[in-house]
């Protein structure tokens, strides 16, 4: 689409698409669709990213930790080809272009105490999953792993981590990204328009991508859809000395799901340690004080040639937003359904944003809008700021 190079601005828009939320689910949705020639304008009412995608781990996994009880499950198939998609949008392969954003690992690991049963060792090597795991020998052990007090078994996975300041500054390069809270008025039971102040915007396709936000607005449209929240509490250790860690901790005390997962992050001059798994699932019934004595006994266990005497421990309460699930239980893929001229989205996960997209672009009319100038009274979105900074 030939796009317009317009010098009147309008204090009303008509587009292809409205998005409202800019997290990784909104600004996705909004580069893809940008790259496949629709006219669209995000809005987001805080700052970009600033609840579940800053708060996220920043983890682009091949579902490895959901076959912990020595099979593959329906969210592990769906997620397996998601690590290889994101290489692409790193490398500029893919119509999302992530060329620039910053890799915190190339490398993610799984490892072990002693206790894990020979039926997960045995699924590691079979065919059901080669090239997603890999056994690493001892003597190839390195960084946090090379301590002779360490003596499980790891893993290497296809896994990478991203920075996701970097990502969402990235993504939010990109069109217009705007500041407002959207009002959403309705016509004959479709959306007809939206009022952020200083602007009224015609879309011919809304797009609710607000997690949890998306309930409030659900609720304001009537639309048959419901939302489930499944709260965390994650744990942030910080210190001059913690070297870096990117895996997930694995015991049959744990059950089929990590005990830990551990990415590293830059705290000003120091590293801090955010922390996942089980450690946060179970956390979310303990207070604050509770989670931290937990999680120092949880490490002392996990990682005891560690020295973490000299570091400062914190929580995060954050919850989920997902489509309703009959028992609560994780959807396996993404959700995007239409209903009218609104689409109804959330990611479920992080890594799952590129599926999501093509979803919603299946969900899209045929591209007829105009790139339009943007009033200089309404203000580009803020960044949030990440829960270790």
């Amino acid at each position: 689409m030939q796009r317009a190079e317009l010098t009147e601005v309008h204090d009303h828009l008509e587009v292809d698409v409205a998005i409202i939320g800019g997290g990784i689910a909104g600004l996705w949705i909004h580069n893809n669709l940008i790259a496949h020639g629709y006219s669209s304008l995000l809005i987001e009412k805080d700052q970009l990213g600033c609840a579940q995608t800053l708060a996220s781990q920043g983890m682009i996994h091949g579902g490895i930790k959901y076959t912990l009880a020595g099979a593959t499950t329906g969210a592990s198939e769906t997620i397996a080809a998601m690590p290889e998609r994101w290489n692409q949008c790193l490398a500029g392969e893919d119509p999302v272009d992530l060329q620039g954003v910053e890799t915190l690992s190339q490398d993610y690991y799984m490892f072990s105490d002693r206790s894990v049963t020979s039926k997960v060792t045995a699924f590691f090597g079979s065919k059901a999953i080669e090239g997603r795991v890999s056994a690493i020998k001892r003597r190839d052990y390195t960084g946090a792993f090379a301590n002779a007090e360490f003596k499980g078994s790891l893993y290497k996975l296809q896994d990478i981590v991203l920075d996701t300041e970097s990502l969402i500054s990235r993504l939010a390069s990109v069109g217009h990204v705007v500041q407002g809270e959207a009002t959403l008025e309705q016509e004959d039971g479709r959306v007809s328009s939206i009022r952020i102040p200083g602007l009224l915007i015609k879309p011919t396709t809304t797009i609710l991508a607000a997690g949890l936000g998306n309930e409030a607005l659900i609720r304001a449209l009537a639309l048959p859809v419901t939302m489930q929240r499944r709260p965390l509490q994650q744990v942030i250790v910080t210190g001059p000395e913690l070297p870096d860690l990117y895996a997930h901790a694995v015991t049959l005390k744990a059950g089929d799901k990590p005990r830990i997962t551990f990415t590293t992050h830059q705290a000003g001059n120091q590293k801090a340690w955010y922390l996942g798994g089980q450690l946060a699932e179970t956390g979310v019934d303990r207070s604050e004080a509770e989670q931290v004595e937990f999680a120092k006994k949880e490490l002392a266990e996990v990682v005891p040639w560690v020295d973490l005497t000299q570091c400062e421990f914190a929580t995060l309460r954050i919850d989920r937003a997902e489509a309703g699930h009959s028992e609560g239980l994780r959807p396996d893929r993404p959700f995007a359904r239409r209903y009218g001229n609104v689409i109804v989205s959330w990611p479920t996960k992080l890594t799952l944003a590129p599926m999501l997209g093509d979803m919603v672009l299946e969900l899209m009319p045929p591209a007829g809008g105009e790139d339009k100038v943007i009033p200089d009274s309404v203000p580009r979105a803020q960044f949030g700021v990440a829960p270790w900074l």
